[in-house]
């Protein structure tokens, strides 16, 4: 059974999206153009998630997220529109969002930014990015973040340094 749409021309589809840019959820994805998705993005940032995948643009992504009450939004941004300035204004509004950090854009850098937001994000970091200044900034933040600490040994002196300030 085949899922019904409200619009099913592309004429009355985008004059319902310059209406209102929601308006893109009832719009059969087989008619979406990157214009359309664009004016409902503009419209209204959460618009994002009714963008086909194939359509969406780093623009469009930084667009959704700018505003950063929509964070959640990163975790539907295909990794290869993710860019290191975005990822970082996301992390450090809410450090959990590192777990959606695509790989490669995973930095100590970036894991600083995470864990100084919430110490507790130092969960979602991985021991490579777990640097002494990390870890400190985790810390500092959450004392109960030691429990995600995956380098213990290496670190255990600036742990308990930090522990016993």
């Amino acid at each position: 059974m085949s899922e019904e749409y409200q619009y099913n021309t592309y004429e009355e589809a985008m004059e319902a999206v310059k209406i209102n840019g929601n308006n893109l959820k009832n719009v059969n994805p087989d008619l979406q153009t990157q214009e359309m998705a664009m004016i409902a993005v503009e419209d209204y940032d959460s618009n994002f998630v009714y963008v086909r995948p194939d359509l969406q643009t780093s623009e469009m992504a930084e667009i959704a997220i700018a505003g950063h009450s929509n964070i959640w939004l990163f975790g539907h941004i295909r990794p290869d529109l993710q860019t290191p300035e975005m990822a970082m204004s996301v992390v450090k509004h809410w450090g959990g969002s590192f777990k959606n950090v695509r790989p490669d854009l995973q930095t100590p850098e970036m894991a600083l930014g995470a864990v100084t937001c919430r110490g507790w994000a130092l969960k979602h970091i991985p021991a490579h990015c777990q640097t002494k200044e990390v870890i400190e900034a985790a810390l500092k933040q959450d004392p109960m973040a030691k429990e995600f600490i995956k380098v213990k040994e290496m670190f255990k002196n600036a742990l308990e340094e930090t522990l016993d300030d």
